[in-house]
């Protein structure tokens, strides 16, 4: 009888392993969906000119659903005034928006919700500058962002597992 328990906890064990590995590995596979490969004006650019529209192009071609406004771009700037229409025109894997006049220099943010060819929506954002050697209007520069690499989310869940093993195991051969 004591080894049919300790069978059943290794097997506790294992399932909860398994599970906790693909939860955590499953976020990178998941996100597999349209990605953007190019933008006009460019990711992170600096422009003397403020453009007359922002177009964006992914690496699949975007669905359009029906009536609804599905795949959209709302351009913002730097006092975070919208100056994108809402005349989005879609054609295979690029989407295009006509900006209004913008008057106001420094960051412009580019945000864009589209629906990928798998039927996915996807959403992200990108900022480029109008006017060259601007800052943002509160004159602070962005800090930079780090990111912990998925080999720690992965080594603290092994711990942590590993510890409720061991306290179950030694629970159970305490009280037998």
């Amino acid at each position: 009888m004591q080894n049919s328990a300790h069978i059943n906890l290794t097997r506790m064990f294992s399932s909860i392993l398994v599970a906790t590995l693909f939860t955590v590995s499953g976020t990178t596979f998941a996100q597999a969906h349209t990605k953007l490969i190019a933008s006009n004006p460019a990711v992170a650019s600096e422009v003397s000119q403020w453009p007359t529209q922002i177009t964006l192009e992914f690496d699949e071609e975007l669905q359009n659903l029906g009536d609804e406004k599905a795949n959209f771009i709302v351009v913002n700037n730097a006092l975070g005034d919208q100056v994108s229409e809402s005349d989005e025109v879609l054609s295979g894997n690029t989407i295009t928006v006509t900006l209004s006049a913008n008057e106001i220099k420094g960051p412009v943010l580019v945000f864009y919700h589209v629906v990928s060819g798998d039927g996915h929506p996807v959403e992200g954002e990108y900022k480029f500058t109008y006017g060259i050697d601007e800052v943002t209007a509160q004159g602070v520069e962005e800090p930079e962002s780090s990111s912990l690499p998925i080999g720690i989310y992965i080594a603290s869940a092994v711990f942590i597992i590993s510890g409720l093993f061991f306290s179950i195991f030694a629970y159970r051969r305490r009280n037998k």
